[in-house]
Parts: C-alpha cells; structure tokens; sequence
C-alpha cells in the first residue's frame, strides 16, 4: 500500500527540527520497531496487510550495516513508503516511538495489523479454483473494516498430502511473550490461522509483535468475541475440535474422549481441526473444554516430581507438530533387510 502522501518517493533527510513529539501520519498509526519486525511488514504478502506509511533508519553514529539499511530501504521504496534518514537528533524521538524498546535503528510507521472479527468458522469450499474456506464475520465498524477487510472467504493453500486446515483458538492467554511465541511456532509449522478471544487475552501491544518476531505480519489472524458460541458453530459446520489439557489422573465419562499426542493419528487427513488452548495457571475454561470432541495432553516422562506441566507457547508447539507432522511411509523392513545384506567391496574401493 502505498503511503497517505501523494506524488514522487524519495529519501527524506532529517534536519534540525526535530518534533518535540512523535509525528503520526494517521491517529491509528502503530509504530513497529526492530529488523526482524520492519522486514516482515515491508515483505509481507498477506491478504489484506497493513497500510505502511514511513520508515525511519537511523544514520548516526556506529551504524555497523550499511547494506542491510540499503536493503530495508529498498523495500519500502518497492511498496511505496516514504524513508526517513534519522540522524543522532532524532534518536530520542525513535526511542519515543518504541517505548524505550530497542529497535535496532529501524522504525516503521503503520496501520493496525490485520484480525477479522468471526462468529465461526464455515465450511471448506473452493472458489475459481483457490481452496479455502468460509467464515461469518462480526460486526465491524467502517474504520475497521478498512482495516481488517471484509471478505468473508479465506484462501489457504493447497496441501500436497491432502490435509485440512487447522486453526487454534487461543483463550485466556493474557501474556503477551507467549501470545508472540505462539504466533511464531504457528507460523513456523504451518498453521492456518489463529483465533484468538478478544476479551480475555493479551492486547497486540509491540511486545507481541516482537515476540512473534514477525511471523504475525504473514499469519492470519482472528478476534473471536464469544468463544464458546464460536466452537459450537464452527463444530455444526464440520470443523472436529480438540481441548489441549494435562493428562487426567482417572477418566471422567463425562468429558470428552481423552487422547495423548502419541496416539492422535493423522485428523487432518479427514477433518478440518480447530485446537483450543487455556492459560497456563488454570488451563482452558470448563464452558470450552467440554465442547471438545477430544482432549489432547502431551504425556510427560514422569522422571521430575516438581515440574507437572508446560509453557503455553512450548506445549503450543508440540501440539501443532503432532497434528502438522508428515507421516512417513514404513521402511523398517527394507532398512532391515539392507543391514543384513553383505556388501561386496572393491579391493580398490577399501581404505585399510
């Protein structure tokens, strides 16, 4: 997107009147700072992505890349946005912009990431030939459906093993380390989306960005209002949910079939899944779990009497490899039978 200024791009040289205060393109305008961060936003090829409209790179002194300055700036000129060269003067107001955060230097001014607030999920389709599927969007208002788009279809590639999409639904997960943690292994591992409840869990403050270490710039991402009715529809239209939880001590009939990821086979090869995970001290809320149609626990070794449980973010990412894994086809009998075979080798071929 190209910057709420019109007419040629150029590089802006700072002088020595520096604003006593942080200059805003926009009053929504959202500062990102830091390389990783700033190069995900100028790269990102999400569907619809921010609005950029300035960078700032620093220029004092004891700059140790210059190529890689070089490089960001050409981004921004490729997506339109104008580049501000920021000399030791404005090194206080870039620190302004990132709250006293490092920022290595680079500090991109932006709109709101996008998060499409949902009702549920819908049902797998296909549309000029792009898979993907259907949701039921919020309410929004005109503001932000600028910025968080309106289509209610979304595309998803297509997988070479016939799997299904695979959604987590992040409830309670009010710290913001983990929430950027999470963001990054689901990015990582090729998760489809995030759905995360808007009224208890953390806010996208810079801290989340940073910790996603820009993996939320490429992700897509949803605000979920009531999650409990978000399950229950997303269930009616054909999407199998699971509830990660500790390992039960005794089996409740009660509650929903209880598998460890050993046993979990391959969903995805028959179902879109949407995976739910609490917060860390209580877990996930009773009115969520049990409208699971399987709880999930990671089976621990048992070897430590004082550590019962994971971090959120790390049991996140064992969670998404079982379901994300690629399973292998057998080979146990070949590689047998080739280690009983005896080799013939060459007299010229041996070293002693």
């Amino acid at each position: 997107e190209r910057s709420a200024t019109s007419g040629p791009k150029f590089t802006q040289v700072a002088d020595s009147r520096i604003p006593l205060s942080i200059p805003y393109t926009t009053p929504a305008s959202e500062f990102l700072y830091g390389t990783s961060v700033v190069e995900a936003a100028l790269s990102s090829r999400r569907e619809p992505r921010r609005k950029l409209y300035k960078l700032y790179i620093y220029n004092g002194e004891n700059r140790e890349d210059p190529d890689q300055d070089a490089r960001l700036e050409r981004l921004a000129r490729r997506s339109g946005v104008d580049v501000v060269r920021a000399g030791n003067d404005w090194l206080r107001v870039m620190d302004k912009m990132s709250a006293g955060r490092p920022h290595n230097g680079y500090i991109l001014e932006a709109s709101p990431l996008p998060r499409l607030p949902v009702t549920s999920l819908g049902q797998l389709t296909t549309v000029d030939g792009q898979d993907g599927f259907e949701v039921s969007i919020d309410h929004q208002s005109r503001e932000e459906a600028a910025v968080n788009g309106t289509s209610n279809f979304i595309k998803i590639p297509r997988s070479r093993h016939g799997r299904k999409p695979l959604v987590l639904l992040l409830d309670s997960i009010v710290d913001p380390g983990n929430l950027g943690a999470i963001i990054r292994t689901s990015a990582f591992l090729g998760v489809t989306a995030i759905a995360i409840s808007s009224r208890n869990s953390a806010s996208f403050t810079p801290v989340v960005l940073k910790a996603s270490a820009g993996a939320s710039e490429d992700i897509t991402l949803f605000m979920v209002n009531k999650p409990a009715g978000f399950v229950v529809d997303s269930k009616n239209a054909g999407w199998k949910v699971f509830a990660a939880v500790a390992p039960a001590k005794k089996h409740d009939p009660a509650m929903p079939i209880s598998l460890s990821t050993d046993q979990l086979n391959d969903p995805l090869s028959e179902d879109p899944c949407i995976l739910m995970l609490g917060s860390e001290g209580e877990g996930l809320r009773w009115n969520l779990r049990s409208k699971a149609d399987v709880d999930l626990y990671i089976e621990g070794s048992n070897q430590s009497h004082n550590v019962d449980s994971l971090n959120v973010s790390v049991a996140a990412g064992i969670l998404c490899t079982t379901f994300l894994k690629r399973s292998k086809p057998k080979q146990l009998a070949p590689i047998r039978q080739a280690q009983d075979e005896v080799i013939e080798v060459p007299e010229t071929a041996k070293l002693f």
